[in-house]
């Protein structure tokens, strides 16, 4: 300050001083202007900033639906295949059990037609012997 401001007769050099001021108020209005257009950047760059926060913030807001929605659709689906299982050893064991039935119902069949080809075998044996005495008898 003292080096552009020069001393007069009484005191400081009026126009010096004013000089002064007026280079200081340019320089004070210039670094306002600056740091309000940095701070016009900064409000731009923040407002793009949360911007992209809510976008960010909507996306994993849809990927969380998504998630909750697939562990769903899993949780339906294993459980349906537990029925589907269930049901088909269910139908399993009730097959089975109409086949063995169907099985023990054949096996007496054949025990019943056994019996009565044991029958006819002793029959046709009889009637063989009775044929054979009725031909010797004729003779």
């Amino acid at each position: 300050m003292e080096d552009n401001i020069s001393k007069g007769l009484f005191g400081l050099n009026r126009k010096d001083v004013e000089n002064y001021i007026a280079d200081m108020r340019k320089d004070y209005e210039e670094e306002l202007k600056r740091q309000n257009q940095e701070l016009l950047t900064m409000k731009s760059e923040n407002a793009k900033l949360n911007e992209r926060l809510n976008e960010l913030l909507s996306d994993k807001r849809e990927i969380e639906e998504a998630k909750r929605n697939i562990s769903d659709v899993l949780f339906k689906a294993e459980q349906q295949a537990k029925k589907i299982v269930e049901d088909a050893k269910t139908q399993a064991m009730e097959e089975r059990q109409e086949i063995d039935t169907q099985i023990e119902a054949e096996k007496e069949k054949l025990i019943d037609a056994k019996i009565e080809l044991a029958m006819l075998k002793d029959k046709a044996k009889d009637l063989i012997a009775k044929f054979t005495d009725d031909i010797t008898k004729l003779q």
